[in-house]
């Protein structure tokens, strides 16, 4: 697989970040990145990051807007809003966390009073979820800039789940994490603080996961339920409280998770009847990896943690022929706080042909694209 080095040589730090958004256009042309002037610190609630795109061909940085509100795992949750034309961000106006459309000349389109945490296919509707809150829980998947209003309250009856039409730009509350306690009752998890971590709308945009956590207490790791949800706010639960982390949609009755049910690897989960199936294979069962599918769902992509001899390494699984192969080895710069750490974050371009991911290879955050 051939490597390529799109970054700019221009002494900023350069990524993307999470593995389930789509940096590529449609042509393959034109890759979405965060430019940053550090990489070795959480970033503070006054530093920017630009917002753009790196023409591959030309591997020169095209910038659109700023935001402050990011960080190193997930970014503002850059994503295009219409290919190749807009992208749709998160941001904070000075009195609260917003979203913003942008389009490539630099022009804002429009924006949303809330942020977003998911978007469906169709950018139709998006899903909004309490990024103070995270920030709380979980730094590097957080932002800095206010401090949680509900920051005492361990389930809110106004704070949850929103669904924002993104054609009316109006918000309603889903689910509250107040209704979610009663949901998911299961004490001791459930008597401490809830947060939404993670969610992501299914491929069609009618159902959503989310991973559901609680705050542990010191010295003591939090449980993560697994749920399906639907915006009228009925969920179906796929777990209780236990380890459970990366995920992916193969299509809307099928999710890959990397879990611990009690045995740690790759589960499929149909969704559908709360079934789950073990892909017994030595890499997946060792540690955690970013389970990616491809945009035909016959493979998935992985990258996991940082291995022996200090590298991070991308692999792929066959669906048909259940068989594994490591793609590449790249060596990752360590991290002094796990939350500014340098994922790989694998991702397939638009039509599968392309994987792109961010790196520290080099010493520098960078992104590559591979063919």
């Amino acid at each position: 697989m051939e490597r390529i080095n799109v970054t700019p040589n221009d002494g900023y730090e350069y990524f993307f970040g999470y593995y389930d958004l789509q940096p590529f256009d449609k042509t393959n042309s034109m890759h979405l990145a965060h430019r940053v002037k550090f990489r070795d610190r959480l970033p503070l609630k006054t530093d920017i990051a630009d917002i753009g795109y790196i023409n591959i061909a030309e591997k020169k940085f095209y910038k659109i807007a700023e935001t402050c509100s990011w960080n190193f795992q997930q970014g503002a949750l850059l994503s295009w809003f219409e290919d190749g034309k807009s992208v749709l961000f998160n941001d904070f106006d000075g009195e609260k966390f917003i979203s913003r459309v942008v389009g490539i000349d630099g022009k804002e389109i429009r924006r949303y009073s809330m942020p977003l945490g998911a978007v469906s296919k169709d950018r139709k509707k998006g899903l909004s979820i309490n990024f103070a809150r995270i920030f709380d829980f979980r730094p590097g998947y957080g932002y800095s800039n206010i401090k949680d209003e509900y920051f005492s309250d361990n389930a809110p009856k106004t704070d949850g789940i929103f669904e924002v039409d993104l054609i009316l730009g109006n918000s309603r509350l889903v689910s509250s994490y107040f209704d979610m306690k009663k949901i998911f009752s299961e004490p001791p998890f459930t008597d401490s603080k809830l947060v939404v971590n993670h969610i992501t709308f299914n491929r069609s945009g009618t159902e959503f996961v989310i991973l559901l956590r609680n705050f542990p207490e010191t010295g003591k790791k939090w449980g993560t339920v697994l749920a399906v949800g639907d915006l009228n706010g009925n969920f179906r639960q796929m777990t209780k409280f236990q380890v459970n982390s990366h995920y992916s949609f193969k299509d809307d009755k099928t999710l890959a998770i990397w879990s611990g049910l009690p045995e740690y690897g790759v589960y499929f989960f149909d969704l559908i009847s709360g079934e789950k199936k073990r892909l017994r294979n030595h890499i997946t069962d060792k540690g955690d990896i970013h389970v990616n599918f491809a945009p035909d769902g016959k493979s998935f992509i992985g990258d996991g943690y940082v291995e022996e001899g200090g590298v991070r390494s991308v692999y792929r699984y066959e669906m048909e022929s259940d068989r594994m192969e490591k793609l590449f080895s790249v060596y990752s710069e360590p991290a002094k706080n796990t939350d500014v750490r340098c994922d790989l974050h694998a991702r397939f371009s638009i039509d599968g042909k392309l994987l792109s991911y961010d790196t520290t290879e080099n010493s520098r955050r960078e992104i590559y694209v591979c063919k």
